[in-house]
């Protein structure tokens, strides 16, 4: 199983046309600094690359507004769920970023990834049982933002909390909405896709998720998987986290596993339900 992170220079080497692509983004300086810093790295290689949304489809423009990137110096690194104004859920892999790099990006993309964001965190903490444990990773994180993100409130889509409405969308065979700006199969990276998945297995940490070509990867950890209700309404319940082979489907950190600690350690009123947290 592999960590469904990336870094630009990871996914896309060091070929003079990327090169020159991203010295015009970041600057030469901090470019031959990163060449320096991933050039031994043998793992970016773009014609052994697995960091795709398979299937999937662009998001049309201002849709799934709370999906946003965690970026760093290099652009885009991960992908994210905004819950609040000023707290975003991300995989706890991808909280490893300093303090000092580390943005949140609204939008729809750029290719590449070449994005910097927009709001800085003050604050990106890992959950404290972040472990590669046989019943579940709990890898997932959080980042408390320095100002409220510029975004309406329907863009802030409920935490999965009622048990009546996890029997339902958690159920093998349900679908699971899955988006995020990783690499495409044409290539490219970095734009917002969207992709519908089966659920294959549940327990109370994890959701197996996709196969047959329908997948998250590489890119797209710390994403969201959406649920909808038959009531039409939306619930989030997934944070993407690792996988084997691109399109052979991935595991996903359920969010209720952590969300109360989130909002103890962050301080934040996360808008959950009355009592929710004191029978967890």
């Amino acid at each position: 199983m592999e960590l469904r992170h990336s870094l630009v220079l990871l996914s896309y080497g060091t070929g003079e046309s990327t090169l020159k692509n991203l010295s015009q983004f970041f600057g030469t300086t901090a470019l031959l600094t990163a060449s320096i810093l991933f050039s031994g790295c043998g793992a970016s290689n773009p014609t052994h690359s697995e960091e795709k949304i398979y299937g999937g489809t662009k998001v049309p423009a201002g849709q799934w507004p709370g999906t946003v990137a965690i970026t760093s110096f290099l652009g885009m690194h991960c992908s994210g769920t905004a819950i609040t104004p000023r707290i975003v859920i991300t995989a706890g892999h991808c909280a490893g970023a300093s303090i000092g790099s580390t943005y949140v990006y609204v939008g729809e993309g750029a290719i590449f990834g070449l994005v910097k964001g927009q709001y800085k965190a003050t604050r990106v903490v890992a959950s404290p049982l972040y472990a590669q444990a046989e019943e579940g990773w709990n890898d997932i994180a959080y980042i408390l933002l320095d100002k409220p993100l510029d975004l309406p409130a329907s863009a802030y889509i409920p935490v999965l909390t009622d048990e009546d409405e996890m029997k339902e969308l958690l159920a093998v065979g349900a679908t699971s909405h899955l988006v995020g700006f990783g690499n495409r199969e044409d290539g490219g990276t970095g734009k917002k896709y969207e992709v519908d998945a089966k659920i294959n297995s549940v327990n109370d940490n994890e959701v197996n998720i996709g196969g047959d070509g329908i997948d998250s990867c590489q890119g797209d950890s710390g994403g969201p998987a959406y649920g909808q209700l038959a009531n039409g309404e939306w619930r989030v319940y997934g944070v993407v986290s690792r996988g084997g082979a691109c399109g052979t489907g991935g595991l996903y950190g359920r969010m209720n596993a952590n969300i109360c600690w989130i909002q103890e350690n962050s301080g934040q009123d996360l808008g959950l339900p009355k009592g929710y947290c004191d029978k967890t």
